[in-house]
């Protein structure tokens, strides 16, 4: 039974895909009798055996019409999801315990609207009861594991017009996303870190222009875009600490290894938001000195892929 349901997962996982996107055809679309279907199938064979029974024309005139209407709710089922495109845009990087948001974008065939869809994810519901133009459809998860996110599958279907057929489909994404690990407070100047206390010298980077408010010394107006006639402006700086801090996994204090990866969280995280360079050095990973938000990034990027 293990065995035959193992072949059944992955020829699910391989049929329904999802490769950044895809638009559905007849091969993704699978379509079965609805609850209220198998009452009506019913129906029909019992208006099916009292017109043969009693060779009665209207009887059976009733019968191959609820045949008829069976029929055409195939057809219009199968036509809400034929067509559909289906994009996933996530973020590459999420961490244990804070909200992963994962946005599915679909989008109809050119000129057809597709009624009353259904999507369903982990427990999660969402519906669209008529898509003309394309609409984004967002679902929420918080990772409990620290590594490579395998994002579950999305089940979405169709019963329109009577609910007496569904047609579904699955997919099955493949985009790649990691989850760093929960940060685990630590005693920040037994790492380097200086006291709140301490006045602390850095240097200056340029970041962004602002508008002129009350205070804002003439030194930093930006003069050159006052005489563009662009108003008057002040140049934003952002200040970094010359002190660079080298964070290493063997001087974390707990045993654990993903505690200790914990630990490192919580100090890069610090670091980035004190402007402190630093550089990380993990079991199997070196990251370089440096600071902002894309050596963050990379640092962070590496405890989640670190063995």
């Amino acid at each position: 039974m293990k065995i035959i349901k193992s072949y059944w997962q992955r020829w699910l996982v391989q049929r329904f895909r999802l490769v950044n996107n895809k638009r559905l055809t007849h091969r993704d679309i699978l379509i079965f009798v609805h609850r209220e279907g198998y009452l009506y199938i019913i129906l029909i064979l019992i208006t099916f055996i009292a017109g043969i029974n009693y060779a009665n024309n209207l009887i059976l005139a009733l019968c191959f019409l609820l045949i008829s209407i069976l029929v055409l709710s195939f057809y219009l089922a199968f036509k809400q999801l034929y067509g559909l495109k289906l994009q996933i845009n996530a973020q590459e990087l999420g961490q244990i315990n804070q909200p992963l948001k994962l946005n599915y974008q679909v989008s109809p065939l050119k000129n057809y609207v597709h009624l009353h869809l259904r999507f369903e994810f982990e427990q999660q519901y969402k519906k669209i009861s008529i898509l003309k133009i394309t609409e984004i459809i967002s679902f929420t998860v918080l990772p409990k594991a620290r590594g490579r996110y395998q994002i579950e599958r999305l089940y979405f279907y169709s019963v329109y017009p009577f609910a007496l057929v569904k047609a579904w489909s699955l997919a099955y994404p493949n985009t790649e996303i990691w989850i760093a690990p929960e940060a685990i407070m630590v005693n920040l100047q037994h790492y380097g870190f200086r006291s709140s206390q301490l006045s602390t010298s850095g240097i200056e980077d340029f970041s962004h222009l602002r508008e002129f408010q009350s205070g804002d010394g003439l030194n930093r107006v930006a003069w050159q875009q006052y005489a563009k006639g662009k108003g008057l402006l002040v140049k934003q700086f952002e200040q970094y600490q010359e002190q660079a801090l080298n964070f290493n996994y063997i001087d974390m204090t707990l045993s654990l290894h993903e505690q200790k990866l914990g630990q490192l969280m919580y100090l890069v995280e610090q670091a980035y938001q004190q402007h402190y360079a630093f550089s990380l050095q993990l079991p199997t990973q070196f990251l370089e000195y440096g600071h902002g938000d894309e050596h963050f990034f990379q640092a962070k990027l590496m405890l989640a892929k670190e063995p």
